[in-house]
């Protein structure tokens, strides 16, 4: 790849994985579930961050014995549990919330409680300390709660004698484990930031979350997730159409053959065009029988994804815009929008949103390509 801004990724990206702030550097590799827990803990601090009262998030990782060695029909030792779980402050009690045990060799297992149930218990736990007063936050700690109860997981609840909330999440077959607590705080602590990004730490931090929970739910197809990513630097000339084409060039893969066929895009035509990509690659829509189906649903109305690509395209232009100039947006490649230029080949579905404004120029990368 030619030199260019820095990229941010999903930190569940197999290629360009996006690189790990403190104090998870170092620490086991979350499984995609776990990935998908802490970026909604962390985009919900973005999220809550006005709000009060304010909350504190710790996400922590470790390792636990498998299922197939362990199982959890009741919780391990407390002195088990403080070491996997990294605790601070020693343990005094935990509970079993939700988890897998096989009745007798050879045996399926299975859960004494309903997932959804669990599901309702963790998401009443995680809204009395977090304050998800709007819309959009309340839809993301119901998913945080999904996301840590289920399918196939075993969770148990610690507590340590103070007011924290202490969620201990185990991955079945690896062991992988997830410690979440959530502590009061005088205001809300923001999400952790790489130190080399400067001012754009929180920013990088929050598109980082917001990629990697839409390539959890979007896929093309079975085995692959729709990709996104991301590159911010400053403009080089004066002519937006000339830095779009320098930044598209410098961020591909491969120097290509030929420059860009560029077309501006209204805001509108671009908030419809990753809208259909949504609703196209939507995980929860995809159903086997067709059978009389005319047409593709719509996203629901109180579905995450909706948030997410619209919080995604409203950092990228707000952070490209001027003192009341907002930026000239171009496209290449694939957009699905009705009636606009489409210069993909048959089997080419990558889409790239170059967005220009006075002093800084933002890229989009949507790859829907097996």
């Amino acid at each position: 790849m030619t030199e260019a801004g820095r990229q941010t990724g999903s930190y569940t990206d197999s290629w360009h994985r996006q690189p790990l702030p403190p104090p998870l550097d170092g620490a086991p590799w979350p499984t995609s579930a776990q990935w998908s827990a802490i970026a909604a803990v962390w985009l919900l601090a973005a999220w809550t961050g006005e709000a009060t009262p304010g909350w504190r998030g710790e996400c922590v990782t470790g390792t636990a014995p498998s299922r197939d060695a362990e199982q959890w029909p009741q919780p391990p030792a407390l002195e088990s549990i403080a070491a996997i779980g990294g605790f601070p402050t020693g343990p005094v009690a935990a509970e079993v919330l939700i988890s897998l045990v096989q009745p007798a060799p050879g045996r399926p297992f299975d859960s004494a409680r309903p997932e959804a149930d669990v599901a309702a218990d963790v998401a009443a736990l995680l809204a009395a300390r977090i304050p998800a007063t709007d819309h959009r936050a309340a839809v993301l700690l119901e998913y945080l709660a999904g996301r840590l109860t289920g399918p196939y997981t075993d969770l148990l609840r610690v507590s340590t004698g103070h007011d924290d909330l202490h969620l201990l999440h185990r991955d079945p077959s690896h062991g992988r484990t997830l410690r979440l607590t959530v502590s009061p705080a005088a205001t809300t602590e923001p999400p952790p930031v790489l130190a080399a990004d400067g001012a754009d730490g929180p920013l990088r931090t929050r598109l980082a979350c917001l990629l990697t929970l839409l390539s959890a739910e979007l896929w093309v197809n079975n085995n692959n997730p729709v990709t996104f990513r991301v590159w911010i630097g400053p403009r080089d000339t004066a002519d937006p159409v000339a830095d779009a084409t320098s930044w598209w060039t410098r961020t591909r893969e491969e120097p290509p053959d030929e420059p860009p066929h560029l077309h501006p895009v209204t805001v509108e035509e671009l908030d419809l065009g990753v809208y259909t990509i949504v609703r196209g690659s939507l995980r929860d829509l995809f159903d086997d029988d067709w059978d009389g189906v005319e047409e593709w649903p719509h996203v629901p109305q109180n579905h995450l994804t909706r948030h997410l690509y619209r919080d995604l395209l409203d950092l990228l232009l707000t952070r490209t815009a001027g003192q009341g100039t907002p930026p000239d947006v171009l496209y290449t490649g694939y957009l699905p929008i009705t009636g606009r230029p489409d210069d993909t080949e048959d089997d080419d579905f990558l889409g790239t949103v170059i967005f220009v404004g006075p002093t800084d120029v933002a890229v989009l990368d949507l790859d829907l390509n097996c």
